[in-house]
């Protein structure tokens, strides 16, 4: 394990078998935002306590940390960062999560939902793939992918631009053939693939 994130996700000690199937038998606590599908702050934590104990299983530990990034009656944006150290080797992750007042369907209040969300991508970002994702599509089979956000596209458009995210990059991290410039325009860039694609092209 070396002290980057990208060289971390193939060694990290991380239970998928057990994060899919505790999603697909804790459906009921998947719950629908609008037009979208996401876990619940119950199984997001549920989620969080059996990768914890994986790595506690392997002799290591996890330090965590949130902070309100941002914070008014329309929207809360919280950053979670957790250091994950196993043996002589650390890492560190963080993610952000958001939260609007006029989405429909949450329950819980604008920073638990931020919290939520923020939890949810740093275990995507730790495992190294979509897999939560992926895994309520399986269960909801009309359930939409969150979309990229303006501020994403925006970033991957200045980035082609400068020349700092390529063809041969896009078809790397999304699939070869896949056309970036139509996804960008038609708005079928999902979330998840913006990011990984940030995330290969900024080395995070």
């Amino acid at each position: 394990m070396e002290n980057r994130n990208g060289q971390a996700l193939t060694v990290l000690p991380v239970p998928m078998e057990a994060m899919r199937s505790l999603i697909e038998t804790r459906k009921d606590l998947v719950v629908k935002i609008g037009n979208n599908y996401e876990i619940s702050r119950p199984l997001a934590l549920e989620l969080w306590k059996l990768f914890v104990q994986e790595i506690l299983k392997h002799g290591g530990s996890i330090k965590e940390s949130t902070k309100v990034e941002y914070a008014s009656t329309e929207m809360v944006i919280v950053s979670l960062s957790c250091t994950i150290r196993v043996g002589e080797s650390e890492v560190s992750f963080t993610e952000i999560g958001e939260a609007y007042a006029k989405e429909k369907g949450k329950e819980d209040t604008l920073a638990r939902t931020a919290y939520t969300r923020a939890m949810k991508r740093l275990l995507e970002r730790i495992a190294g793939e979509d897999f939560i994702n992926r895994v309520i599509l399986s269960l909801f089979p009309n359930a939409k992918e969150v979309p990229a956000t303006d501020r994403q596209k925006e970033l991957i458009k200045r980035l082609v631009k400068e020349g700092r995210i390529t063809k041969e990059m896009v078809e790397e991290t999304l699939g070869q053939g896949f056309n970036l410039n139509q996804a960008l325009k038609e708005n079928k860039l999902t979330y998840a693939q913006a990011k990984n694609l940030l995330d290969k092209a900024l080395g995070r």
